[in-house]
Parts: structure tokens; sequence; C-alpha cells
């Protein structure tokens, strides 16, 4: 492994550390946009059925014991239902921007992973061949054993820079979408939770 690493050449090292820090991402979010910490749908309805009951107190004391993006956005909407339906609206929504924002964080940064990836490992790809052609000019066509190995340690950057590239998009993707669901989830709650509050139906 080392000897594949060490002849990319700096290229190589870049996409290594590149890959290091895909791989943590890929492990943080994971964590991060579990349902549980973000919707957990037990919670949501235990606090549900504590406005539907009157106790409004009981649903705040819900919503600050589950420290989640959906607790948040209904503790704000539970200290703010004084205030008529569409300030309560324009809250929810700047609340839910912030919620948003947060679950989307890193998330762009596996996307860039993705799209450079491949770009560097074809400059490394490039810089080996303008090496071969180097040792071409010197040394002749006649050593096929010098060529075949300069080639192929030129496309190892290649062949890392996919290997990063390829689970680095398939990650992003699915937490692009894993992220809109929850956003359309999060919507249909809160929405629901200011007919609840404001009385206008059940």
């Amino acid at each position: 492994m080392y000897e594949f690493i060490n002849q990319g050449g700096i290229v190589m090292y870049i996409l290594l550390a590149v890959s290091i820090v895909a791989v943590t991402l890929i492990f943080e979010r994971s964590w991060s946009l579990r349902r549980s910490v973000v919707i957990p749908i037990k919670d949501v309805e235990a606090i549900e059925a504590s406005i539907r009951a009157g106790n409004a107190q009981e649903a705040l004391d819900l919503c600050e014991k589950n420290n989640t993006a959906m607790s948040r956005i209904l503790w704000l909407a539970l200290k703010n239902r004084g205030v008529k339906r569409s300030v309560m609206k324009e809250i929810l929504e700047e609340v839910g921007r912030q919620e948003v924002a947060h679950l989307d964080r890193y998330i762009g940064v596996l996307g860039v992973i993705a799209a450079i990836s491949p770009l560097l490992g074809l400059l490394g790809t490039v810089v080996g061949m303008i090496e071969v052609f180097q040792v071409i000019s010197i040394e002749g066509v006649g050593k096929a054993d010098v060529l075949a190995g300069g080639i192929s340690k030129a496309l190892n950057t290649t062949a890392a820079g996919l290997s990063v590239a390829i689970p680095a998009m398939v990650a992003y993707r699915i937490f692009e979408a894993r992220v809109g669901g929850f956003v359309i989830e999060i919507e249909e709650h809160a929405l629901r939770f200011v007919e609840l509050l404001k009385g206008d139906r059940e």
C-alpha cells in the first residue's frame, strides 16, 4: 500500500488526505442525520398529545428534554403561541431555515470532494505521463518494462481519484435526499402543530 501511494507522488498524498476527510464526514453525517436525532416520532406525538390535553407547560418540558431539530422548532412555537397565526408561521419558517442549514452542513463538502477527486487523479496521471515521455526522450522506446512501469504508476492516481469520488458522490446523494425528506416532514409536523395551538382543528 505504501508503495502504491508513494508511486503517485504529491497528488496521491493529497488524495489520501481528501479520502480521510470524506470518510470522517460520511461517519459524522450518518450519525447526525439519524431519525431519532432529527424527528423522533414518539417524542413529537407526546408533545402533540400534551397540547391536545391543554398542558402547554408539559409540552415545553418535553421539548426542552428532547434536544432535537423538531423539538427545538416546536419549543419556539409554544413560546410564541400567543401571536397571530401568520406571525407564528414566519417565526417557524425562520427557525426552520436555521435547522435545515444545520442538517445540510458538511454535505456540500462531500459534493466538492466527489467533484475534485477524479480531477486530482487525472492531474496525477498527466504528470506521470509527462515523466514517462521524458524517459522516452532519454532512453528511447526500447525498454518496454520501464515504460510499462511508468504508465502503471501514472494511472495509479486516476484509480485512487475514482476510488475516493465514487463513495463520496453516493454518500452526498444519499444525505441530500435524507435531508430533503426530513425537511418535508418537519414542515408537516410544524403546520399541524400550529393548527393545534391555534385550535383550528384537532
